[in-house]
């Protein structure tokens, strides 16, 4: 006995094709109806196993929720001793957390003089002032008419031994170089530097011939600069000023302003050239002087200078202006 059946009796909702011709069973689940995935859709969905990629661990934090957490610190304590191509693991949240932790360093004038540390930030204090004025960096002036005064901050610094240890407590004065306007505070800010092959040339003429190389940095080298521009600063916290004055027209450079390093440059260079120093053709940062057939080389990278010769050069510059540092 055979049963015929219409076309139209057939429920085509019961299926589903998809674009591929494979069959997919409806089921019904909380009064929803829905498609069970194929097995290529399953397949599809199920996670991937993610392959380990060396450093990885460097731009993570520890998962200390997780179970396996300790395993792992105890493995990366001990190491692998059967896999020695294991790499090293560096938390980069340890170490911005130690260079971070430190918060000694004041951020404000009057939290400097009436911090834990004032005794020590205020010898750092009369030691920067005492500096500028034995160069003569300042000079009390009244404000003229038309003219504007820049902003100063004070800023401190802890400099540290490698072992981490205090080595000095600094104090340095510097101007709001971002309020000078052009054409008026300023006018050219570019400052030369030596080129990297004039530099390693050198080195390499001097291992040829021997010559010792010493390397020297110019303490506060920036308060040297003889400023051409007409600039007055406002009257820096911890200055008072005698008389009918309101502010102080800077006759040296200091630290902030745009034009300090090209006028520490430009002071540098009238200086050696002075001393009978040549300025090389093939860098404007390389000097080079002879004296009785001795050659002297010098070059100058911002306020580090290098120098190299078959003679002793510190006396040729003048030993005032410098603190030798190790030889190279």
């Amino acid at each position: 006995m055979s049963t015929s059946m219409n076309v139209d009796d057939l429920d085509f909702e019961s299926l589903d094709i998809d674009n591929d011709g494979s069959r997919q069973t409806e089921y019904t689940q909380a009064g929803k109806r829905k498609s069970r995935p194929s097995d290529e859709d399953e397949a599809a969905r199920r996670p991937r196993a993610v392959r380990h990629r060396p450093g990885l661990e460097e731009a993570s934090a520890p998962n200390y929720s997780s179970p396996h957490r300790a395993d792992a610190d105890e493995e990366e304590k001990h190491g692998d001793e059967d896999d020695d191509s294991t790499p090293p693991v560096f938390w980069r949240a340890s170490a911005n957390a130690v260079e971070a932790g430190d918060l000694s360093e004041p951020t404000t004038f009057q939290e400097a003089v009436n911090g834990p540390d004032q005794v020590h930030w205020r010898k750092a204090i009369r030691a920067e002032l005492e500096s500028m004025r034995l160069r003569g960096v300042f000079r009390a002036a009244k404000l003229p008419n038309g003219q504007r005064a820049i902003g100063t901050k004070w800023v401190f610094k802890i400099k540290r031994k490698a072992d981490g240890s205090i080595e000095k407590y600094k104090a340095r004065l510097v101007a709001k170089g971002f309020k000078q306007k052009y054409g008026i505070d300023y006018t050219e800010t570019f400052s030369p530097v030596v080129k990297y092959v004039t530099l390693r040339m050198i080195i390499a003429i001097a291992k040829y011939f021997g010559w010792p190389l010493d390397q020297l940095d110019v303490v506060t080298a920036f308060l040297y600069g003889i400023m051409k521009e007409l600039v007055f600063c406002a009257v820096p916290e911890g200055v008072d000023l005698d008389g009918d004055f309101d502010c102080l027209e800077l006759v040296k450079a200091i630290y902030g302003l745009k034009q300090a390093s090209r006028v520490w440059n430009e002071t540098f260079d009238e200086f050696v050239c002075s001393i009978g120093f040549q300025v090389s053709a093939f860098d404007p940062c390389l000097y080079i002087k002879v004296v009785d057939g001795h050659c002297v080389l010098v070059l100058v990278y911002v306020d580090d200078v290098l120098i190299t010769g078959t003679a002793s050069a510190r006396s040729f510059l003048g030993s005032s202006w410098w603190t030798a540092q190790t030889a190279a």
